[in-house]
């Protein structure tokens, strides 16, 4: 055996028996994805999926997932990007049941689906966050936050004072719009069928 191969092992156990509060996860998990990216990424579900019913609790939440998503995408961007976008698992779990669904890099995450015209993948991960039911969850704050950082990036990165999406994108946006219950329902349809 390597000594490549000796750290990992070790890496995992250390990771196996770590706290999901402690500091030290993303630090493990970027040294485990310097040496096995694949392995640290299926760690990091394994991880997700035997705390599934601790992904509610904000602070969990925000060191399994946050923490260790950006000690994964630090490592290397196009790779977890890839891994994450090939495992429906991983999404359901990050989307659905954590607490921290859509903030920072899951939130980017998805925008750049939509702006991508990646629709099916976007309307699976919508599926997801329209599920979740974690305490202080609220749907309609979080579509209204992914609209106006569709709208947003979109009108950074063209140039412009409005958007111009396709008919693909704005069916999908107005699909999920239309299944919020409370005041961000009307103004959010509104804004989406002003750009058809």
């Amino acid at each position: 055996m390597t000594a490549k191969e000796l750290k990992k092992y070790n890496l995992i156990i250390t990771l196996g028996y770590a706290e999901l509060e402690s500091a030290q996860l993303p630090t493990l998990f970027g040294e485990l994805a310097a040496n096995d990216f694949t392995t640290a990424f299926e760690m990091w579900v394994y991880m997700m999926t035997t705390s599934s019913t601790r992904l509610n609790e904000k602070a969990i939440s925000e060191n399994l997932e946050q923490s260790v998503w950006n000690a994964l995408s630090n490592q290397s961007e196009a790779k977890f990007k890839l891994h994450f976008g090939e495992s429906p698992t991983a999404q359901k779990l990050v989307y659905q049941n954590c607490a921290t669904a859509v903030q920072n890099g899951n939130q980017s995450f998805l925008v750049n689906l939509i702006l991508a015209s990646k629709i099916d993948a976007a309307g699976e991960i919508l599926k997801f966050i329209s599920a979740n039911r974690t305490q202080n969850f609220d749907y309609g704050s979080k579509m209204k936050t992914i609209i106006e950082d569709v709208f947003s990036t979109y009108c950074a990165k063209h140039g412009t004072a409005v958007p111009s999406l396709n008919r693909k994108q704005t069916m999908l946006l107005l699909e999920y719009a239309l299944k919020i219950k409370g005041p961000n329902k009307n103004l959010l349809v509104q804004r989406i069928k002003e750009l058809q």
